[in-house]
C-alpha cells in the first residue's frame, strides 16, 4: 500500500502541476505481461527516441493534410510548431493482477495516465489513456487532450527467466512542442509549451530476463508510423518532397515486485 499511496500523491502533483503538456506514449509491454497479484509491481522505464521530424535545427513542424484542430479565441491567428521533440523520455508505473485482469497507474513524463486490460502466459491485450483532458493554454484540440490506445502481445516464455515477446499498436500519442505564430516573435523568444496530437500504427519486440533476484530487466525496440502528419522538407530547385514520418524507439524497463 505504500507503494500505491506513494503513486497516487505524485498523480495528484502531475495532474496540478504537469498537465499543461498532455505528454503520453504506449507504456512498457514487458512490464505489462509480469504478473503481480499478491502485490504492486513497480514499473520504471526509460525511452530513446529517433526518426523523422526530431531535433532539426531549426527545422518547423511542417505538415499536409493536417486533421481539423480546434483553436481557443486568443490563438486565432495562424500559428506553427517549431520542432522540439524529446529524445529521451522516462515512464513510472505501478501495476497489479486479478487473476488474468491487470490494472495500473503511472506517469508519462509529468502526464499521469491509467492502463488495464487482459495478461496470461503467452498472449496480453493492454489499454491506456492519460488523465489529462484539459489543458491551462488551450493552442490544439482545445477542448479534449485526450491520448492513448491499444495493444496486442504475444509472448513466449524460454525457461523460468527468459521471455521474447512481439507487440502491434494502435495509438493517439502527444509529444510536446513550442508554438510560434506566423508574422509574430522569432520561435526563440516565443517560449509557449503546447502538445501534438498524432495518431500512430506500429509494432516492436522485446526480450525480458531476471540478471538480479527480484528484478526483471524488459528491453523493448518499437517502430510507429505517424498516421495524422507528414513531413514537407522543401529542396531547393526541385520542389517539395513529402514524406511519412517514421518513429523509432528503444525502452529499458526495470520491474520490480
Amino acid at each position: 500500500m505504500n507503494r500505491l499511496a506513494c503513486l497516487l500523491v505524485l498523480i495528484v502533483v502531475a495532474m496540478l502541476t504537469g498537465c499543461s503538456v498532455s505528454v503520453i506514449h504506449p507504456p512498457s509491454a514487458s512490464a505489462f505481461m509480469e504478473k503481480s497479484e499478491d502485490a504492486f509491481l513497480t514499473d520504471v522505464s526509460f525511452s530513446a527516441y529517433w526518426g523523422e521530424n526530431l531535433n532539426k535545427e531549426n527545422g518547423l513542424y511542417v505538415a499536409e493534410g493536417v486533421k481539423e484542430v480546434e483553436r481557443s479565441e486568443r490563438w486565432k491567428e495562424d500559428w506553427y510548431y517549431v520542432d522540439m521533440e524529446w529524445l529521451v523520455q522516462y515512464q513510472g508505473s505501478l501495476q497489479k493482477n486479478i487473476g488474468h485482469f491487470k490494472y495500473g497507474f503511472g506517469i508519462d513524463f509529468a502526464t499521469p495516465y491509467v492502463q488495464a486490460g487482459f495478461v496470461s502466459d503467452y498472449l496480453g491485450v493492454m489499454g491506456w489513456s492519460n488523465l489529462c483532458l484539459w489543458q491551462l493554454e488551450k493552442v490544439e484540440h482545445a477542448y479534449f487532450q485526450w491520448g492513448g490506445g491499444i495493444s496486442l502481445i504475444e509472448q513466449l516464455p524460454i525457461g523460468d527467466n527468459f521471455r521474447i515477446g512481439l507487440t502491434q499498436h494502435l495509438s493517439r500519442n502527444a509529444r510536446e512542442s513550442i508554438m510560434a505564430q506566423h508574422g509574430g516573435a522569432l520561435p526563440r523568444d516565443f517560449d509557449r509549451a503546447a502538445p501534438v496530437f498524432y495518431d500512430e500504427i506500429g509494432g516492436g519486440a522485446y526480450v525480458s530476463f531476471i540478471p538480479f533476484e527480484k528484478t526483471r530487466v524488459g528491453i523493448e525496440f518499437r517502430y510507429g508510423r505517424d498516421l495524422t502528419y507528414k513531413y514537407v522538407e522543401s529542396k531547393s530547385g526541385d520542389g517539395d518532397v513529402v514524406r511519412d514520418i517514421n518513429r523509432y524507439s528503444l525502452i529499458v524497463s526495470f520491474i520490480s515486485r
